[in-house]
């Protein structure tokens, strides 16, 4: 193949083999996670890619390349389908809130893998917050494996489950450079269909096009804006939130209007002992919860499989976030969540 004609049909997609879609797309992307592109064709090609506008069909081939070089994991033996979600951006303008989802959702025995980054610049990042609440990450996928089959949770490095895609990641890092190849990630299922996918991105085009690719591919996954581009909602507003289930659409949570602001006292995005110790006293009901969080929690019992339909997920999630405790249960309206009646 030739790479330098790839890349100017990328800056020009009217002229050349990228214009023919996910086919040549996917067979470029094989070569660079293989690491067969030379340095200056893969500096080039990741450049004209900065400057492009992606495409259902450039995401679905370079999908379809991660998903052929994503370290297999077994699913774990549970009641339930495993979650994955893709964490690799610090925390700037919410809480990093991922961990207490992560936690709350082990409590109740649903297996979850997270996946990231184990840098961050000293920022509130998954793994930073996962440490200090004492769960390590994990240097191998014997290790991922083992972590999940007993912990029911693990931290598994970019690099360990798609070497490939950490490579082209980091590369992009070190050029200053940040699009739409970050997301792939969020794509990644290393028990090959078996575990959900939890999406959250913030660009809405970049979000429209993951949605295709998830109803073109069969995949199953929860799509919605992500917190700072993470995988958990923002905390003062819930976004729509959107299930795939073998690529079919199911909207479980209607955006909120503008006048449903929830306040609650949360720490320093950028204070990583001050969300660990939050996280810590909300897991034990000592603080009020964000409700599109606790909304975020019942979408993850209904598409694990942990409750049956969404009513019975959202009086759970009310139950086992401790919202009751918190005097912060109103009445259902607009999607919102109610009261447990039984479990």
């Amino acid at each position: 193949m030739s790479f330098s004609r790839y890349v100017k049909s990328v800056i020009d997609p009217d002229d050349g083999p990228a214009s023919s879609g996910t086919p040549c797309t996917q067979d470029v992307f094989a070569a660079v996670f293989d690491g067969g592109v030379p340095d200056l064709e893969l500096g080039a090609l990741v450049v004209a890619l900065h400057h492009r506008e992606p495409s259902v069909a450039s995401v679905t081939g370079a999908y379809r390349a991660m998903a052929e070089r994503t370290q297999q994991l077994r699913t774990p033996d549970a009641a339930c389908r495993p979650l994955v979600f893709a964490s690799y951006n610090m925390a700037r303008q919410s809480p990093n809130l991922l961990p207490w989802l992560a936690l709350v959702l082990r409590r109740l025995g649903i297996p979850v893998l997270v996946h990231g980054n184990l840098g961050g610049a000293g920022g509130a990042t998954s793994a930073y917050l996962f440490r200090e609440l004492g769960v390590m990450p994990s240097a191998t996928v014997t290790q991922i494996q083992a972590a999940l089959d007993t912990e029911r949770l693990a931290f598994g490095p970019a690099g360990v489950l798609c070497p490939g895609l950490a490579n082209l990641t980091a590369l992009q890092s070190r050029l200053g450079l940040h699009d739409w190849v970050y997301k792939l990630a969020a794509l990644l299922d290393p028990f090959r269909g078996d575990g959900v996918r939890i999406v959250g991105a913030a660009d809405a085009q970049l979000r429209d096009i993951l949605e295709a690719v998830c109803s073109e591919e069969a995949l199953d996954a929860l799509v919605f804006e992500g917190a700072d581009d993470d995988a958990f909602v923002t905390p003062s507003h819930r976004p729509a939130l959107t299930a795939f289930r073998q690529g079919v659409r199911e909207v479980l949570f209607e955006p909120e209007s503008s006048s449903m602001q929830w306040r609650v006292d949360l720490p320093n995005p950028l204070d990583v002992a001050a969300t660990a110790s939050w996280t810590r006293r909300a897991l034990a009901g000592e603080v009020p919860l964000p409700h599109p969080l606790v909304n975020q929690l019942a979408c993850g019992l209904y598409v694990s499989g942990y409750a049956a339909d969404m009513n019975q997920a959202k009086a759970i999630a009310a139950m086992e976030s401790g919202v009751l405790l918190a005097g912060e249960v109103r009445e259902q309206s607009a999607g919102d969540i109610v009261a447990p009646h039984s479990r």
